[in-house]
């Protein structure tokens, strides 16, 4: 009986330690992979600190626009003040002279 005892206990250690390779091998495989993970989130990393200039840039951009929309307001102001002071001062000459002629 202790032959078959011996033999089952060493049945018993070979697959008590087959299965700690299986494990060894699947957290070698995980561990290859959290590497692959790290060297990806890296990349990313780097991207979004390459690009972190250009983000912090667009609040400025958005006050220049800013600027350029009220320059444009500017600008068709002082176009509609000089457009109606011409058409005032036409219309003006054109009654003055139709004054001129009623006489």
């Amino acid at each position: 009986m202790s032959t078959v005892t011996e033999s089952d206990l060493k049945e018993l250690k070979d697959l008590i330690n087959s299965r700690f390779d299986e494990i060894k091998g699947q957290i070698t495989g995980v561990q290859k992979e959290i590497s692959d993970l790290r060297v990806s989130v890296g990349k990313v990393e780097g991207s979004l600190q390459s690009q972190q200039p250009l983000v912090q840039k667009i609040p400025d951009l958005a006050e220049k626009v800013g600027e350029l929309k009220n320059w444009r307001q500017i600008v068709i102001i002082t176009l509609t003040a000089l457009i109606s002071g011409t058409v005032t001062w036409v219309i003006r000459g054109v009654w003055d002279r139709s004054k001129i002629i009623r006489k």
